[in-house]
């Protein structure tokens, strides 16, 4: 009887102690390891698409708008120039700032303009970006967009930054149909996108623009210029043919009260000092001479 009783006590102490264990609650999991410390700048980082190294900065309370100390450029700005899309695209979703500017008071819309970088463009404008912002000497992505070819180079060798022309200028010009779009271009528009057209005489983006809604009578937000006065005042002759015929009003007049005609008419001296301060180089000057003598004629005719 004992012997029963020593072992019916003893499978109910087991049961006892699997119960009491089986109740006991488990311990924690290690916290996880702590993210190693970032080993570059958040602004190296972010123009060579490390997502990693941005992660680590993040957990370090690095500011993500912060500006570089030589370049004073924020990293999205650094992201928009290299064409880093996913590093844009993680800047944004952790808190970054769509709309923070640069030491010169640019936002990183103008960085991408700068070098066509269209996709960024996109997603910076589905963000929200400000298209319409201005730098503090006046320039919108826009402008920005039109910068000469000469200095696009020469900017992106002080950078170190490779570069290809026809790629630039492609997706410099879906830009800024991309902004002439997303400001209304279709209705009193696309002054931008037109004149970026004929700047580059460009005559079949022209006609494309024009077939998009942009308005032949659109003007130059700072300088009342219209298409015509762009076109006459770079002579391409085939290009005001193609806005005449789209409505281009003969006597419209910029800020400085000059029309399309007057500007068809000044002086290869003036043409040049004008076009040096606008920064718009004059490859050809005899097909500009012709052109703009052609655009004259066109114009009286028409008066």
């Amino acid at each position: 009887m004992a012997h029963r009783f020593t072992t019916f006590a003893t499978t109910t102490l087991a049961l006892v102690v699997l119960a009491a264990c089986a109740t006991q609650p488990a311990e924690p999991p290690p916290p996880p390891p702590e993210p190693d410390p970032p080993t570059v700048d958040v602004w190296t980082a972010a123009g060579e698409g490390n997502i990693a190294q941005l992660e680590a900065h993040k957990h370090a309370g690095t500011d993500l708008d912060g500006l570089a100390p030589e370049l004073q450029t924020t990293p999205l700005t650094i992201a928009a120039v290299t064409g880093q899309l996913e590093a844009a695209q993680w800047l944004l979703d952790n808190g970054a700032n769509v709309n923070a500017t640069s030491g010169n008071g640019g936002n990183a819309l103008s960085a991408a303009a700068f070098l066509g970088q269209a996709g960024i463009a996109k997603l910076l404008i589905d963000a929200g970006i400000d298209t319409a912002a201005r730098d503090f000497e006046g320039n919108s992505a826009v402008d920005v967009a039109q910068t000469p070819w000469d200095m696009t180079e020469y900017i992106a060798a002080m950078l170190q930054l490779d570069v290809e022309r026809e790629t630039v200028e492609a997706g410099r010009a879906e830009i800024i149909a991309m902004i002439s779009g997303s400001d209304g271009g279709s209705s009193g528009g696309g002054f931008e996108e037109l004149a970026f057209a004929i700047v580059n005489d460009d005559a079949a983006a022209v006609k494309s623009a024009l077939a998009g809604g942009a308005d032949v009578n659109s003007r130059n937000p700072d300088m009342g210029s219209t298409p015509l006065i762009v076109a006459a005042f770079l002579g391409r002759a085939e290009i005001a043919k193609m806005l005449l015929a789209a409505g281009a009003d003969i006597h419209a007049m910029d800020n400085n009260g000059t029309n399309a005609l007057g500007v068809a008419e000044l002086d290869w001296q003036t043409t040049e000092d004008i076009a040096a301060a606008l920064q718009i180089p004059l490859t050809d000057p005899e097909a500009i001479k012709k052109g703009k003598a052609q655009i004259a004629e066109m114009l009286r005719a028409k008066m």
